[in-house]
């Protein structure tokens, strides 16, 4: 009892400026200072990592079919992740992050676990066509692999409880203090992305035509199934509920399971046969980023109340999703006739749109890159305008002509990522709108007036001028044949050339990336022919695609010119 107070006292409470949500979480503790049990748990988890992908090398089923794709390949580089990240941060003096790492992952085990365990009970009735397609009826019974794939799940859970809380770790120990808890509430949009990814892994993987692979979800499952199902969403909500000591790593372990998951299933809807891809696996991967973007955005030490840096953090959380939003829906139907998948172009901009505004919104969740990168994001986001509008013209005009014709994922995607946008263009807004409220000595800069000015008149071609011909082909336009997707073209250009007209009273820096921002945009657009040429035959280049060029390398060179100026 005396001993108590004495252990007790050795407890050291870590100021704001040293929580561990800080960046610099673990900075002060080394490998060698990390408890034992937690290297223990870190071999472990690399023990797990080499028995799955041994498991999955030699055989889950004995004698059976092979996988529909070359799988291998990217279940090894899904396996060895969680323990090699956790491993790194550890090594990079954040074992407290890396043990979070093996936690999210770990939540994730035991539904992986039961629905690996279908395979002893009746392989015919299981969704994996990374691991086997079956061609008959005929039984089939688990193999050694399987056996070793399970152990594989076991050893990975077991080093996820062995790196909770502690670690074995003594109180008074550097590693024990870091874990105290400042007692910030959780993030409620994170919840929200959790609950989102939990329900898209109750939905079907894929949408499939082969008899012998089914595509079902929650309800339409065997009941062992259903367990890991509910398992699996159930561990991803917990990821969301966790400590803000170890919220950073566990998010980043949730997303490394979630993969584990959803990745083959994408997969298989884009490159197998009879296969389609379904919204549930993106829903997942869509709602389980959200989750890890929003821990990373508000675990941070507790400071003086700062609007523009909230609106910069929420306008790149906003920013992330709509740009994942867009990537969904470039890789996913857009329509189908009578179940069967139609290849359609209109959303093949999402790809580099979603990626273009992606990079851009990632610096804005740090407070050193966020204003200077904010212009640059602000702009982008008329990309996915752009490509939105296009997807939802061809939507309206194929639905439109009385044939049975059905929507896909793509629309949803389409939807939720101009939502997105949305969101982060008023926040963005906000934020530029409360930074120029700050008296700055702004002086008009008439050398760059020309070189402006020719930027802005090559946008305006650069949007209302096709970017393909061909015969047959009537593409929408600003002055003709104007439609839904007009109104994105419209948007494009009225972006660029008010970016354009505010440069020369704008500071250096944002005006540069302001410029480069728009030079992306065009450079959207631009890419518009190499993706969707192939929708009518004969096409040839059209001066919209000559102007697009023209008018990305104008920004370019103005941006530089404006950066060489400050």
């Amino acid at each position: 009892m005396l001993a108590l107070p004495a252990m007790t006292s050795r407890i050291t409470t870590p100021s704001p400026a040293d929580s561990p949500a800080d960046d610099s979480v673990g900075s002060r503790i080394g490998w060698a200072e990390s408890p034992v049990q937690l290297r223990l748990a870190f071999a472990l988890a690399a023990l797990g990592a080499v028995a799955q992908v041994t498991g999955v090398a030699v055989g889950v089923v004995d004698g059976g079919p092979p996988a529909a794709f070359r799988s291998f390949p990217l279940l090894l580089v899904l396996a060895v992740l969680p323990p090699v990240v956790a491993a790194g941060l550890a090594v990079g003096r954040r074992p407290l992050m890396g043990a979070g790492v093996l936690v999210g992952a770990a939540l994730l085990g035991p539904g992986r676990l039961l629905g690996d365990l279908q395979f002893l009970v009746d392989p015919l009735v299981v969704s994996r066509p990374e691991i086997m397609v079956p061609t008959s009826l005929a039984p089939l019974h688990a193999g050694l692999g399987l056996w070793l794939l399970l152990a594989g799940h076991v050893l990975a859970i077991t080093a996820g409880v062995m790196a909770a809380n502690r670690a074995g770790a003594p109180y008074g120990t550097p590693y024990a203090a870091e874990l105290h808890d400042d007692g910030r509430q959780r993030s409620a949009v994170g919840l929200v992305a959790a609950v989102v990814a939990a329900f898209g892994l109750q939905l079907a993987p894929f949408t499939s035509g082969n008899a012998f692979l089914l595509a079902e979800g929650l309800i339409d499952s065997p009941w062992l199934l259903r367990f890991a199902l509910l398992a699996a969403g159930a561990g991803v909500v917990g990821a969301a509920l966790v400590g803000t000591a170890t919220a950073r790593g566990v998010a980043v372990g949730a997303v490394l399971g979630v993969a584990a998951i959803a990745v083959p299933q994408v997969g298989a809807g884009l490159w197998v046969g009879l296969l389609g891809a379904a919204p549930g696996p993106y829903l997942a991967l869509l709602g389980v980023v959200g989750l890890a973007v929003s821990v990373w955005v508000t675990t941070r030490p507790r400071r003086e109340s700062d609007p523009v840096a909230t609106a910069h953090r929420v306008a790149g959380v906003l920013g992330v999703l709509s740009g994942v939003a867009a990537i969904g829906a470039a890789t996913t139907t857009v329509l189908a006739v009578e179940g069967v998948e139609q290849e359609t172009f209109s959303n093949r901009l999402f790809l580099p749109a979603g990626i273009l505004v992606v990079a851009l919104a990632i610096p804005l969740l740090f407070p050193r890159t966020a204003a200077a990168m904010r212009p640059a994001f602000a702009v982008s986001l008329a990309a996915i305008a752009l490509a939105g509008m296009s997807t939802l013209d061809a939507v309206v005009t194929a639905t439109g002509v009385g044939a049975p014709i059905s929507t896909g994922a793509a629309v949803w995607f389409t939807a939720a990522a101009l939502v997105f946008a949305g969101g982060a263009t008023i926040t963005g807004l906000f934020a530029g709108n409360a930074e120029r409220a700050e008296p700055q000595e702004r002086p008009l800069d008439l050398v760059l007036v020309a070189p402006l000015a020719v930027a802005g008149l090559l946008a305006i071609g650069a949007f209302g001028l096709p970017v393909v011909k061909a015969r047959g082909l009537v593409p929408p336009g600003i002055w003709a044949e104007f439609r839904l997707a007009s109104l994105g073209l419209l948007l494009a250009v009225l972006t660029v050339v008010v970016a354009v007209a505010l440069t020369p009273v704008s500071r250096p820096n944002r005006a540069g990336a302001l410029l480069l921002g728009c030079a992306g945009l065009v450079g959207v657009r631009a890419l518009e022919y190499p993706l969707t040429s192939a929708r009518a035959l004969g096409s040839v280049p059209g001066p919209g695609l000559w102007l697009s060029l023209a008018c990305a390398g104008a920004l370019v060179v103005a941006a530089l010119m404006v950066l060489s100026r400050r």
